[in-house]
């Protein structure tokens, strides 16, 4: 999971539980003070019939206590003398039967009765169901709120158990819970969207890190990761980036400056190599196989004289590139170049076809381009096959100069391509006796290319082809090298 996603769960997940914990909270107290004040209105409806009965003269019969009644839609009451014999009742009370709980004293509790419809002048609720259980589908459950207040009426001690129906108290509860659920969906919406824009600002930096690490690489090591004005914890994790890649740096540029100075080391005792094994073959005091040794040790000597120049070459490209600007035309070259190869692949029963405009000019380095040419027609040339081609393409489109180099021959696996430029590195192992070098050429190309401010590209099938494509400006960076 992403940090991001982690962020939003963790804050709304926070948010979420807090709304809910103060709803919850906020809904008993609410609970309570609705049961508080509905008590209190039960004791206040409870003195209110003692006082009625205090003015009377003599106690009415139960048949008209229902005139006692100061709310008979909303109260169910009864009057017991001290014996508990009723002597009082409302018209609910004679339909519905309620506990008498004396031992509570003034203490309110909660009871279930079922009330019929059609002596009930109570409003039933929509969301009730009528109770078909036992036969009674003409009743329906009702919870009442009951008080038992002890009372002096004309001397004597009464008891008034006094009841109201929590209909309405329920309905104002389950749309109070209604309130708080949409109240807590809407509140998760907003939490998860404001949670994704802070977790965008907190991860942006990271980021940022994310997007400079990944384009750094050997060739641009000399890159930093912004440290920003901040002195928290991304600032600390791009410093110590930032004094990684300058390690990195260092020892790639020492390993890069060794490789220069033991190439330019070797070139004279190479030199002195080769110059003994000619001098030592041109004698004629030796036995002819002995001569034979020597030639094929003049041989190695003179490939690892070309390998040791190329590391000299493409190491001083890396390290210290120097290009000779020049306004020159590549449309010759090119042809030149093909010229050179032409006999060679003659040799081989290769065609060669030649696409190249009379007159294309370009800024650069005409020798490095030069060694482009070269060393990629050379490939061309060395694995190719019996009976093959060469095309060779140079096209100028707009301000871009474009070189392409198809042949046929064994064609690069798929898995190998991407490392062809590498320095070294070479598809078949098996071949670099027969046809010399050290797997060098491509990644020349692509360092020369690269300081010319263009890009090389190598497409191929297996068994049938290879393609080399090449672009260039025309004038790259104001004739400059960065």
């Amino acid at each position: 999971m992403k940090i991001r996603h982690r962020i939003i769960l963790w804050v709304a997940g926070a948010g979420l539980c807090t709304s809910l914990v103060f709803s919850l909270v906020v809904f008993w107290e609410m609970r309570d003070q609705n049961l508080e004040m509905m008590d209190s209105q039960l004791q206040t409806a409870a003195h209110t019939v003692a006082e009625q009965l205090g003015t009377m003269q003599r106690p009415l019969p139960d048949d008209r206590a229902s005139v006692l009644l100061i709310s008979s839609e909303r109260f169910w009451f009864r009057v017991y003398d001290q014996y508990r014999r009723p002597i009082y009742s409302s018209e609910l009370s004679q339909a519905v039967d309620l506990p008498l709980l004396q031992d509570r004293g003034d203490d309110a509790y909660m009871a279930n009765a079922h009330v019929p419809q059609k002596d009930s002048q109570i409003d039933s609720d929509d969301r009730d169901e009528p109770n078909s259980q036992d036969g009674r589908d003409d009743e329906h459950e009702i919870t009442f709120r009951i008080r038992v207040i002890r009372e002096n009426i004309a001397g004597s001690p009464y008891f008034v158990q006094i009841a109201r129906p929590m209909e309405e108290m329920d309905e104002e509860a389950i749309d109070l819970l209604s309130a708080i659920a949409a109240g807590l969906a809407v509140s998760t919406v907003l939490l998860v969207g404001l949670s994704y824009l802070l977790a965008g600002q907190i991860i942006k930096p990271i980021l940022a890190i994310n997007r400079l690490a990944r384009e750094i690489d050997e060739k641009t090591l000399d890159k930093r990761i912004p440290t920003g004005k901040s002195r928290d914890e991304i600032h600390e994790l791009a410093t110590h980036l930032n004094q990684m890649f300058d390690r990195l740096q260092y020892s790639f540029d020492r390993q890069k400056q060794f490789l220069a100075d033991a190439s330019h080391e070797l070139k004279s005792p190479i030199a002195m190599l080769r110059l003994f094994f000619d001098e030592a073959f041109q004698r004629n005091d030796m036995p002819e196989d002995f001569l034979r040794q020597i030639d094929n040790q003049g041989h190695n000597v003179l490939r690892m004289d070309r390998l040791v120049r190329t590391l000299l070459e493409l190491s001083t490209l890396e390290i210290k590139p120097s290009l000779t600007f020049e306004r020159f035309n590549i449309a010759e070259l090119a042809r030149s170049v093909a010229a050179d190869f032409a006999p060679l692949a003659e040799r081989s029963n290769i065609r060669m076809k030649i696409n190249i405009a009379e007159r294309i000019e370009m800024w650069g380095d005409e020798e490095k381009i030069r060694r482009v040419l070269i060393n990629i027609l050379d490939n061309a040339v060395k694995y190719n096959q019996q009976n093959g081609c060469i095309e060779l393409t140079v096209t100028q489109e707009d301000e871009w100069i474009h070189i392409s180099l198809y042949n046929t021959g064994a064609g690069i696996p798929d898995k190998d391509l991407p490392r062809v430029f590498d320095e070294f590195y070479r598809v078949d192992k098996s071949r670099s006796t027969q046809y010399g070098g050290a797997g060098l050429g491509l990644a020349m190309v692509r360092e020369i290319v690269r300081l010319h401010r263009g890009t090389v590209l190598i497409d191929s099938r297996q068994g049938a082809w290879t393609r080399v494509d090449i672009a260039m400006p025309e004038r790259p960076q104001e004739n400059r090298v960065a």
